[in-house]
């Protein structure tokens, strides 16, 4: 088991991530590793009611982060995955007496999860995936506007699906999913639907998700970074393929609706490695 020690000891010597995967699983050996540089820079929020406003004090919201991702194949039909994320939070504000900033800088939560093959009847997969959170940061418990993470163990159930469209250099992948968050968080459920076309060596793809609180957006005097959310994401994105192995990526996540969430565009840039 010296690949998953080594994968875990890499995660907590300081590279994360948070990454999205399709249905399909590994095989026997085989790996895909991505690390990507993950930019915001918001100032604004959606309020309880689903409402946008400017953030308290005229604020901005920074949030750099390096992510990193890991699928390893344990069997044909099993495999590990993997992320964490390396967190630069920074929140500004504008007061009569001048502004004020906070700044955050750590680890998020480690994301483990294994995902089994189900079925695979022509180019139709289905697979199930269990896994959760595990936070990296266990800091002094104070209030903060930036926090690194609930600091509360998470477990999560998935249902993916997807399918290869060939001949039409195309595929589409979907997921629904339950979690069971720690602490005094309502549990969530979540969705994401991708699709994607290949043009020579580029990859045109495109994502739509959402997390769905089980409890209310209750309307609050400041909207946190965490918390009982909703949130819907659209996301376009490309992909290079520099050969067999390699792969550039550019994506832009932009948060389109929710309630007590922040608003704005992450930018990302990656590079991936397959084996």
């Amino acid at each position: 088991m010296k690949w998953m020690c080594g994968f875990i000891c890499f995660c907590i010597l300081g590279i994360g991530s948070d990454a999205q995967a399709g249905a399909w699983t590994q095989k026997a050996g085989g790996s895909y590793f991505k690390l990507a540089a993950n930019h915001l820079d918001s100032r604004g929020d959606i309020d309880g009611l689903g409402k946008r406003i400017p953030k308290t004090g005229m604020g901005q919201l920074r949030d750099f982060n390096i992510a990193a991702y890991l699928e390893y194949g344990l069997a044909d039909r099993l495999t590990l995955v993997g992320a964490a994320p390396y967190k630069r939070l920074t929140d500004y504000r504008t007061f009569a007496t001048g502004i004020a900033q906070e700044r955050r800088s750590g680890f998020g939560d480690l994301e483990l999860r294994l995902r089994w093959l189900a079925l695979s009847r022509g180019s139709l997969v289905v697979s199930a995936a269990v896994g959760g959170k595990i936070p990296l940061w266990y800091g002094e418990d104070v209030p903060s506007r930036v926090p690194l993470s609930s600091k509360k163990m998470d477990t999560d159930y998935r249902l993916l699906v997807g399918q290869s469209l060939y001949p039409f250099p195309g595929y589409w992948t979907g997921e629904v999913g339950y979690r069971v968050r720690g602490g005094v968080f309502s549990n969530e459920a979540f969705y994401t639907l991708e699709g994607g076309v290949s043009v020579g060596r580029f990859l045109i793809k495109g994502f739509v998700a959402g997390i769905q609180s089980f409890g209310r957006c209750a309307v609050q005097e400041e909207v946190e970074l965490i918390g009982d959310q909703n949130i819907g994401k659209l996301s376009p994105g490309i992909i290079y393929r520099v050969n067999d192995r390699i792969e550039l990526s550019l994506d832009l996540i932009h948060v389109m609706w929710g309630c007590n969430t922040t608003t704005g565009s992450t930018f990302s840039i990656g590079v991936a490695v397959k084996h």
